[in-house]
């Protein structure tokens, strides 16, 4: 049984004493071996040199992944999905966290990828073709001047509250009761009049303006319209008279036509512009308004966050935008907690916007074709793929957590397990020895993950997004 040999799993057994665990294996009834649902118990007394380790574990109806269970069935390990390889509550969350991430990893990677997927589609790009080199060449064949895309980053929180819970379990609590935890970033707090900060943090409400007006300073998320009463450039949309090629026209009360489109020229009337990044809008905001440190608090808001000022940390017992850490007595728990965060985030696709021209010259329905291609790219594909990218690069680091604290994070359990019972010695060894396969584990989803990953930083990198 390799599970036993491990120097390990010997120092664990040293921990009880061969001596008591000999004699336990004599008379190994349920509270002896810590089975409160009926263990085998031998009426044959043995002497501690008659005994090996595997022998006592034998005698007392022990057995690792990889053995097989009295029904001659092998039992399953990590590798197979199943966390339950100790018996010990705390150290079982953690084989449970690395199996959440092999999911996770999975899931994430084939988001990704049926997002490159949709947009080969919506581009006619073969399956087996370069789809950067590919939508590269699109691009140049349709567009004339220069191409350029804005957006934010995909906006990811994870649920303080819910991965407090989590922890708890692993520490054999009922309720983590009331904690706060240093948030590296933004969170969420509840929006009413009382929605307060500390002193050195920022307070910022988000608001969907009755008027279409951003005031006091608030800044603007969505589009923004402004009225041009002299010849203007427009990089959106103009509603008016423009002096060059309108890419649409519409019919006015007169039945004069009006612009109503992209404005190859100068634009007067009303240009609408979309904003991908938050900006100043003087005219009309459809979209979100978003105003810090307002005197009246944030009633009425749809979103309140409390923000940490450079590399500072707020404390937070929401949704935190950023890094944090878990409170805990074992650092099993403890890395399970962090794991458990970072895989369970929530991604916000950011809004995308692009600025282009048509070139001239090119056949209509083909053109027709890639424009309509372009404008889901903008309003749906990339928006997509850059919120599973982001949660991507979470699960990512959450493997790469996992990995690095295995064996620290067990070591805590093993101290901790002097003077317990015969079967938590026994399933102690067997964490030991599911180890190794906790990397492996870990390391083929990794390589999945992160191939899907690289193939959307190909896109965005040729996009410049």
């Amino acid at each position: 049984m390799m599970c036993l040999q491990t120097p390990l799993a010997k120092r664990i057994f040293a921990l009880a004493g061969t001596a008591v665990m000999a004699a336990a294996a004599a008379s190994c009834s349920p509270a002896q071996a810590g089975d409160t649902q009926g263990a085998y118990a031998p009426d044959v007394a043995v002497s501690e040199q008659a005994l090996t380790v595997k022998e006592i574990a034998a005698q007392c109806g022990l057995a690792c992944p990889g053995d097989k269970n009295d029904k001659g069935a092998t039992i399953k390990g990590i590798a197979d999905g199943n966390a339950a390889i100790s018996g010990v509550a705390s150290v079982d969350a953690f084989f449970g966290q690395v199996i959440n991430f092999q999911n996770a990893a999975g899931g994430v990677a084939g988001g990704i990828k049926a997002q490159l997927n949709a947009i080969r589609g919506d581009f006619g790009i073969a399956a087996d073709a370069d789809l950067a080199v590919q939508l590269d060449a699109q691009f140049k064949a349709n567009l004339d001047g220069t191409v350029e895309f804005k957006a934010e980053p995909a906006k990811c929180e994870a649920d303080v509250k819910a991965t407090l819970k989590a922890q708890a379990r692993c520490e054999g609590e009922v309720n983590p009761g009331s904690v706060k935890v240093e948030c590296k970033g933004s969170c969420e707090v509840d929006a009413s009049v009382e929605a307060k900060c500390d002193a050195d943090v920022d307070l910022e409400c988000t608001i969907v303006p009755p008027n279409l007006m951003c005031t006091g300073g608030a800044i603007c998320q969505g589009s923004c319209t402004t009225m041009v009463t002299a010849m203007a450039g427009c990089t959106g949309t103009c509603s008016g008279e423009c002096s060059g090629t309108c890419s649409a026209y519409v019919k006015d009360a007169q039945g004069n036509a009006k612009c109503a489109g992209k404005c190859e020229g100068m634009c007067t009337g009303s240009c609408e512009a979309e904003l991908a990044v938050a900006a100043s809008c003087t005219g009309q905001c459809k979209g979100e308004c978003t105003v810090t440190n307002p005197s009246g608090g944030c009633k009425g808001a749809i979103r309140a966050e409390c923000k940490a000022k450079a590399n500072a940390s707020v404390m937070c017992d929401g949704k935190c935008e950023g890094e944090f850490e878990p409170p805990s007595a074992k650092v099993e728990c403890k890395a399970s907690a962090k794991a458990e965060a970072k895989i369970n985030v929530q991604c916000t696709p950011p809004r995308v916007a692009l600025s282009y021209k048509l070139k001239a010259g090119v056949e209509a329905k083909a053109q027709a074709k890639f424009e309509a291609a372009l404008k889901v790219l903008i309003s749906s594909r990339l928006p997509a793929l850059k919120a599973a990218v982001a949660k991507a690069d979470s699960v990512a680091s959450a493997g790469a957590d996992l990995s690095a604290s295995a064996t620290g994070a067990l070591d805590g359990a093993f101290k901790a397990a002097t003077g317990g019972s015969i079967r938590v010695q026994f399933g102690l060894t067997c964490a030991v020895a599911e180890l190794p396969k906790v990397k492996t584990v870990i390391e083929k989803s990794t390589t999945g993950l992160k191939a899907q990953i690289d193939a959307a930083a190909k896109v965005t990198s040729m996009l410049k997004v």
